[in-house]
């Protein structure tokens, strides 16, 4: 049902996602004069009692210039909205927290936009349409929202299969949204294919999903596929650094780029923490990026480094006091093998490359510290260790004892890390083989050699002991002994033929 304009003007002032102050204008567009009663501090929050919403809602994209990261698609968009070329269904990959549900509701409000001013499907959105708040909020009657998680049979695909044929309610296009796609069962997508390549005209599907490798390629190849990417550090840190200012805390650069790492390109990820950050840091004069370490659970630089250290120059003692240490300060230790991995594919970089950038925020100490180190060790000790660490992070995952299997990681690393490589080691084999078949070479000639120089004693001796053969060499010395040595060659040649 409509709902009156004296409605819809009241509820946009208490909206939590149209109108919110900081929603709208976390990315740098003009402030409302409207306050939401969300977009106040927690502290006025509480007092007017309100309820607190977390900051991944709460900033929440409202536009398609809001999307971080995403301009591609937004490009392709707006040229498929501005020339009519609009697809039936889409399908949004991605990893976690990158804006695969807001992207559905944003396109769903796209496709359904009306305004006093425009009545056709877009994604400029001049100001809030007829349909915009209902959408934004997933309430709207012609707009369905389904996760496959929880409903992911024939069943559940028959309800919607049996409501396309009626008409929209209210707005442009009866839009299905169905989350988690990948998890419906094999009768579940056979049951959509049909419907899915040719929908009635009113109707659209949008899907989205974590691992798009398990969709069906008959479901794939009649979607207009989207891949979203994730946030790069340089955007993550204006996102973060954007609503740290809009919430009024003090949170230093520093901080802020450790909390985009332990993000790992996820907005959600990084705002959650964030959120966590702040509550932290409220009355905290100490609060600095140490805290936030702490916080995270991650471990010093400083001491990986020496933990590397010791594993590489044969210290098992002091690597095992360094790993009791860091666990009994709160370092999990997969957070180490982690970090130790970290510290490793940093130092093989350097190796490789002419790049002096801090990857890792370690600053100028830890980063000198790094650059001394690999000098100290070539690419192949470098290869063989990370994949060492690769190996060693699932045995600790999986350990019962996970400390134990650490310390055992680190045990093994130390006494392997000063063994030749499976190359040197053939290499000196090799070497090895050579220079006994030179030997072998060596001596035979000395020994042939040797042959005939009793041989040639042998024909003298012959030729001294007979008269005749001797009055003969007294005129001929030289040519007949040569062609005696000649013919014995010449024999032994043969021989050797044969």
């Amino acid at each position: 049902m409509n709902q009156s304009n004296e409605d819809i003007n009241e509820e946009k002032v208490f909206s939590s996602t149209v109108e919110d102050d900081n929603q709208d204008t976390f990315l740098g567009s003009e402030k409302s004069s409207k306050k939401n009663p969300e977009s106040l501090p927690p502290d006025e929050l509480k007092a007017k009692g309100g309820q607190y919403k977390v900051l991944a809602r709460k900033y929440r994209p409202q536009k398609f210039e809001d999307l971080l990261g995403q301009e591609t698609m937004v490009q392709i968009l707006r040229n498929a909205f501005s020339s009519g070329r609009i697809a039936h269904a889409f399908m949004l990959t991605g990893v976690r927290g990158v804006g695969k549900t807001t992207t559905a509701r944003l396109l769903a409000r796209s496709l359904n936009y009306k305004s006093s001013k425009v009545d056709e499907p877009t994604i400029d959105f001049s100001e809030s349409g007829d349909h915009c708040q209902e959408i934004m909020e997933s309430r709207h009657i012609d707009v369905m929202e389904m996760d496959a998680a929880s409903r992911t049979g024939i069943a559940d695909i028959r309800e919607i299969l049996d409501s396309i044929n009626y008409s929209t309610a209210s707005a442009r296009y009866k839009i299905y949204i169905i989350d988690e796609v990948h998890m419906l069962s094999k009768s579940a997508f056979n049951g959509l294919l049909k419907t899915l390549e040719e929908p009635p005209e009113h109707v659209k599907f949008i899907f989205a999903t974590t691992e798009v490798h398990k969709v069906p390629l008959t479901i794939l190849s009649r979607c207009q596929r989207f891949d979203l990417r994730q946030l790069n550090e340089e955007l993550m840190l204006k996102l973060l650094s954007k609503v740290t200012e809009d919430e009024g805390a003090k949170i230093n650069e520093g901080s802020l780029k450790l909390i985009g790492r332990a993000a790992d390109g996820s907005a959600r990820d990084g705002l959650s923490l964030l959120d966590q950050a702040i509550t932290l840091s409220a009355g905290n004069e100490d609060f600095d990026v140490n805290s936030v370490r702490d916080m995270l659970g991650l471990s010093d630089h400083a001491r990986i480094i020496d933990l590397y250290n010791f594993i590489s120059t044969g210290e098992i003692d002091k690597a095992l006091w360094e790993i009791k240490d860091q666990i009994e300060l709160g370092a999990e230790p997969s957070i180490i093998i982690l970090s130790l991995g970290e510290i490793i594919h940093e130092m093989t970089r350097l190796k490789v490359t002419n790049d002096d950038n801090d990857n890792l925020s370690l600053g100028p100490e830890n980063m000198a510290r790094i650059k001394e180190l690999k000098e100290k060790i070539d690419v192949k000790r470098l290869t063989r260790l990370w994949q060492m660490i690769l190996k060693a992070d699932q045995e600790v995952k999986s350990s019962f004892k996970p400390t134990s299997a650490l310390e055992m990681v680190a045990i093994r690393m130390a006494y392997i890390s000063n063994l030749p490589t499976p190359d040197e080691i053939i290499k000196s084999l090799d070497d090895e083989i050579s220079e006994k078949k030179n030997f072998n070479t060596k001596t035979s000639q000395k020994s042939i050699e040797e042959g005939k120089d009793i041989r040639d004693d042998k024909i003298m001796s012959k030729i001294n002991s007979d008269p005749s053969v001797k009055k003969i060499m007294e005129h001929f010395p030289e040519t007949e002994v040569k062609s005696f040595n000649n013919m014995e060659d010449s024999k032994n040649e043969s021989n050797e033929t044969e």
